[in-house]
């Protein structure tokens, strides 16, 4: 049985070789995340100019004891 797992790891399997460098890849991956986090950056403070006003502190009169409900 140890033949057989030695005989395997022996094997060597070359996949399809990657386009570039892998660095790279880390590269591009940070430039999208900081264009996402560029992207988010720029909705802060939205709510601050939303004409309806949003109290999250009240209670809602129409539910049941008094309970805070939904503001939507």
């Amino acid at each position: 049985m140890t033949h057989v797992f030695l005989q395997a790891g022996e094997v060597v399997h070359h996949g399809k070789d990657l386009p570039f460098n892998p660095f790279w890849y880390g590269v591009i991956a940070l430039v999208i995340f900081l264009a996402l986090l560029g992207l988010l950056w720029s909705f802060r403070n939205t709510l601050a100019m939303d004409p309806v006003a949003h109290h999250h502190d009240d209670v809602d009169a129409g539910t049941p004891a008094g309970r805070a409900g939904s503001h939507h």
